[in-house]
């Protein structure tokens, strides 16, 4: 299993890294660090047919994630006692423990989980740092999504979204933008 070592340092690093994953409906909404949100589709036999990571995990991470999630979700979601297609966020902790002959066993563990309304959802990138989900199917692309809680909230009304943040200049310069010195100088 050293092969696994570098893939769980660098996943690792990357869920530490990211700081905080958001999402929104009126206001941006923090997701909690160090955990990673993946939008999980289940039909209504209970098998998970779909399951998208908030960040890209290397092909690795990504067969585990799909076997845990496999692991985790062995029922369907019912609704007045018939089985029923369901999604939802699933936030997800990767773990990791040694083992006694050496290297490591990972998995991602349940750490909580918020319902989705049917439709189709797809992570995107708020202000190059922060992620919510967005409908893909609507046509005011503010419409986003967190909580249970945000779903009977009215959309995103304009003086309540979040400004555009400033474009970024590079502060370097190159040798050709500087003023010439006078000949003679030491400079």
């Amino acid at each position: 299993m050293k092969f696994l070592q570098p893939a769980l340092f660098t996943a690792m690093m990357l869920l530490a890294g990211t700081g905080t994953a958001m999402a929104s409906s009126a206001s941006l909404n923090e997701f909690t660090p160090k955990v990673l949100p993946v939008l999980v589709q289940v039909n209504a036999k209970g098998k998970v047919t779909d399951a998208s990571p908030a960040m890209k995990l290397s092909p690795r991470l990504d067969r585990l994630l799909r076997q845990n999630l496999d692991e985790l979700i062995n029922q369907p979601a019912t609704d007045h006692g018939r089985p029923v297609a369901s999604q939802f966020v699933a936030n997800l902790a990767l773990t990791v423990t040694p083992r006694r002959e050496g290297g490591y066993d990972a998995r991602f563990a349940f750490v909580s989980g918020s319902p989705v309304p049917s439709g189709s959802w797809h992570w995107v990138h708020v202000d190059g740092h922060r992620l919510a989900l967005a409908r893909q199917d609507a046509f005011d692309r503010g419409v986003r999504l967190h909580h249970a809680h945000d779903m009977n909230r009215r959309g995103n009304h304009p003086a309540q979204r979040p400004e555009p943040s400033p474009s970024i200049r590079s502060t370097t310069t190159v040798a050709r933008d500087l003023p010439m010195g006078t000949p003679g100088r030491g400079h």
